[in-house]
């Protein structure tokens, strides 16, 4: 164990325990370079010598570095910290799945499929790069605040215990979700991954696992011998489609499951559609593979298991004599009771009349909409033309939530009553737009405040003198007009005129014209006069990379020591953007001084970036902040990766590179 407060590789300090296991136990530590919350998993000290281990924990780290999926738990950092192996990741606050089924049981089925599907993703992305899991459960399933679903423990075991078994040299796994080819030792391959997946369906839609046993044994002889119990016999609102992805995820032959992830996410995606509704159930072509002895590697069991193994394969032989058909029986009840046999066949024909006569009528009644939010203009189509309804006009929208690609919402709204064939027109996201930011300077600060808050933008309002620029007008904005940016992640700091300052007469400077300077030289006239410089670039087909475009105030303006100059620096002529690299991060706020008045102007921040326009040597941005601020900073990085440093009151709290990607 390692203790609460330990600075593990000089950089993550360790704050809790979240979980021990078997091979190694999880931290919640703090990353004391990037100011956020991570999980640690450092290889047990007992074991950090056994080479077996070791790979296992090397496999893990390895085989999860090259999965970038949203829907898998992301490797930040791998080391170790005086010869203990440690892997960072990012931290999931939330739940892990089997938690939320147990607190949220029965789940909206249109909600399993939604999580299922951010399951199958990620399945589908690891499979693709030959990564088999082994091990997928509910309790390797984690759910953020936001209902996203995170895959976690690639190639590493997790505690062992009375219903976990060991595949040599192949999985460690929990026995209720592990496939029969598992417990046989037999060959670990994708469709034992989908076997698992298909278990963990079954518990979504019912709320518990289809075997349970006194021991691992049990469980594990039940999977390999006894059919998954119906779902549909358990509640019969579920539709046979479904239930079908599950029995055909499940089958005890690989050969009559799913070929791929992606095949399973297909089938799934469509199985409540009512053009399904009268599908049969699903038979295996390869029969259940029913083995009288199951061999389980590693595992010897005592006399009482021997007993136990031995009492059921007894009770499995006797329910399946016991559930043969008596043709004798039933051929002499026919005979006896043969008019009673007319009377029931009568009437099953005047019922299937009138559920005819019903089904006509309701064909013409309405209609619910479906929800096809975060669907595939396609998918959506389907969706809608599957409850008697048609797609009207496509319109597209920014959308800061939904992928490019997928539908936003419907007009009328999902869950609406309709008539069948009526028009749906769909939303459709063009992913995150960026905007191009208003000139507001001179505009009184109320008008500017609300049309950047309408764009969605956050505004911060910073005081100064001003000899030309009246009271309650804006003198200079923190980012230039034009500059191209996505309002909802950007804060835009004005600087208000406070008028004139009798007192400072003495100390007015007369600005001189500097769209004939250089950065460099715009910043050696601030600090030779006192003032300060907010910098925001700009593209230009007119002024060299490098010099002036515009300021704030204009030339000729007097203004007193110590004022905010915002000016806009030519990044030279628009080139293509093949690679853009957005970079979003927050500074905050420290209220290192005592002093409230009005010369106390916060935290001062520069930027610097590197990137194929930018050097790290010149100043991005620099301004001052009186609280948190978010950036987002759009990096070109066609010719490699680029750089980030940021400096708080001179001292750098950010450096790190950036990758395209």
């Amino acid at each position: 164990m390692i203790n609460k407060g330990y600075l593990l590789g000089d950089r993550y300090r360790i704050i809790d325990t979240l979980g021990e296991g078997g091979m190694a136990n999880v931290y919640l530590a703090e990353d004391i370079i990037l100011q956020r919350k991570v999980a640690v998993k450092i290889l047990r000290l007992d074991l950090q010598k056994e080479p077996q281990t070791l790979a296992r924990f090397q496999r893990e780290a390895l085989a999860t570095s090259e999965l970038s999926h949203p829907n898998i738990v992301m490797v930040l950092d791998v080391g170790a910290d005086h010869g203990l192996p440690y892997m960072v990741m990012e931290y999931v606050d939330g739940p892990d799945l089997k938690d939320y089924i147990r607190t949220n049981s029965p789940l909206n089925l249109r909600l399993v499929i939604k999580i299922m599907d951010q399951i199958l993703s990620a399945m589908s992305l690891a499979h693709k790069h030959n990564v088999i899991h082994r091990d997928l459960k509910p309790q390797n399933i984690l759910m953020d605040k936001h209902g996203n679903i995170k895959i976690a423990d690639f190639g590493i075991a997790v505690a062992l215990n009375q219903n976990s078994v060991t595949q040599t040299n192949s999985a460690i796994g929990s026995v209720h979700y592990m496939s029969p080819e598992q417990t046989r030792g037999g060959l670990v391959t994708k469709q034992s991954d989908i076997y698992s997946l298909g278990i963990i369906l079954y518990e979504l839609i019912t709320g518990h696992v289809p075997f349970n046993g006194d021991s691992a044994v049990s469980i594990a002889l039940k999977h390999a011998q006894e059919p998954i119990p119906s779902i549909r016999k358990q509640d019969p609102e579920v539709p046979q489609a479904l239930e079908n992805v599950v029995l055909k995820a499940t089958a005890k032959d690989p050969r009559d499951r799913y070929h791929s992830a992606k095949q399973m996410q297909d089938d799934l995606d469509t199985s409540l559609n009512p053009s399904r509704a009268n599908e049969p159930l699903f038979n295996p072509t390869h029969g259940n593979n029913n083995d009288e002895t199951i061999i389980l590697p590693n595992f010897k069991p005592n006399s009482k298991q021997k007993e136990e193994i031995k009492e059921d394969q007894t009770n499995t032989e006797n329910m399946t004599e016991n559930s043969r058909p008596k043709k004798a029986s039933f051929t002499q009840a026919m005979r006896k009771h043969k008019w009673w046999w007319l009377f029931i066949g009568f009437a099953a024909v005047l019922i299937a009349g009138l559920m005819i006569f019903v089904l006509t009528n309701n064909s013409r009644k309405d209609v619910r909409i479906p929800d096809v939010t975060n669907l595939s203009e396609k998918k959506a189509r389907n969706e809608l033309e599957n409850v008697g309804l048609k797609v009207g006009r496509i319109k597209h929208k920014s959308s800061d939530s939904i992928d490019q690609g997928k539908v936003i919402k419907t007009t009328p709204p999902a869950g609406s009553q309709i008539k069948r064939g009526r028009f749906i027109d769909l939303y459709v996201s063009d992913g995150a737009g960026m905007v191009k930011v208003p000139d507001v300077t001179g505009d009184e600060y109320e008008i500017a405040v609300e049309k950047l808050e309408k764009m969605g933008f956050e505004v911060i309002r910073e005081n100064q003198f001003s000899a030309s620029v009246p009271p309650n007008h804006v003198i200079g904005q923190s980012i230039a007009a034009d500059v191209e940016v996505k309002p909802t992640q950007t804060t835009i700091t004005l600087t208000v005129s406070k008028g004139k300052n009798d007192r400072a007469k003495h100390h007015m400077i007369k600005l001189p014209d500097l769209k004939d300077y250089s950065l460099k030289d715009a910043q050696e006239y601030a600090h030779k006069h006192g003032l300060t410089l907010q910098v925001s670039s700009a593209y230009s087909s007119k002024v060299k990379k490098g010099m002036i475009i515009s300021m704030s105030p204009a030339a000729g303006t007097e203004v007193p020591r110590g004022s905010t100059i915002s000016i806009s620096v030519s990044e030279g002529q628009k080139k293509e953007r093949n690679l853009t690299a957005i970079k979003n991060f927050t500074v905050s706020y420290e209220n290192n001084d005592e002093d409230d008045s009005d010369n106390n102007r916060g935290n001062h921040i520069q930027i610097y970036i590197a990137d194929d326009n930018h050097s790290i040597d010149d100043i991005y941005r620099d301004l001052y902040i009186k609280r948190d601020m978010n950036f987002s900073i759009p990096f070109q990085l066609k010719d490699g990766p680029g750089a980030l440093k940021v400096v708080r009151d001179g001292q750098t709290i950010l450096s790190e590179k950036v990758k395209n990607g």
